[in-house]
């Protein structure tokens, strides 16, 4: 796939899901960043009552299911509103606490934080500078 295509795609991407941030937040408390990428913290909650008294292993066990039925109803979501191919989980899901994990789901054919970081720290400035330089040559 050239990089043609997977800018377009990149554009695709980025417009389902500002269309849908909303619906995200309110149904999956899924957040979207600056460079796109949809970022979530998964609390399991207590099902077995206390907490100190359960093994490592159960905890795992009981975390590793809530979070696939998780990631399964937050797939089918991204898949219906036309995402299908489009995304990929930037890293791991990281544990972040006992009880809590963070999954990370970004565009899989390019990282945005690079394409961001590349339009902001790039493009947009030498765009700038080179407007205010023809400004000045124009008024100055």
């Amino acid at each position: 796939m050239n990089i043609f295509k997977k800018l377009s795609l990149y554009l695709l991407f980025r417009e389902n899901v500002r269309k849908n941030r909303d619906t995200l937040l309110r149904e999956f408390n899924v957040k979207v960043d600056f460079a796109n990428r949809l970022y979530t913290v998964v609390n399991v909650p207590d099902t077995l009552g206390e907490p100190y008294n359960m093994r490592k292993s159960d905890n795992d066990r009981i975390a590793e299911s809530y979070i696939k039925d998780y990631i399964f109803k937050l797939s089918s979501y991204l898949d219906s509103i036309g995402l299908s191919e489009l995304y990929g989980y930037y890293q791991p899901i990281k544990k972040l606490d006992k009880f809590s994990y963070l999954i990370v789901i970004g565009y899989k054919y390019l990282s945005s934080t690079k394409l961001s970081a590349l339009f902001w720290y790039l493009i947009f400035p030498s765009f700038l500078i080179s407007v205010s330089y023809l400004v000045y040559l124009i008024f100055f």
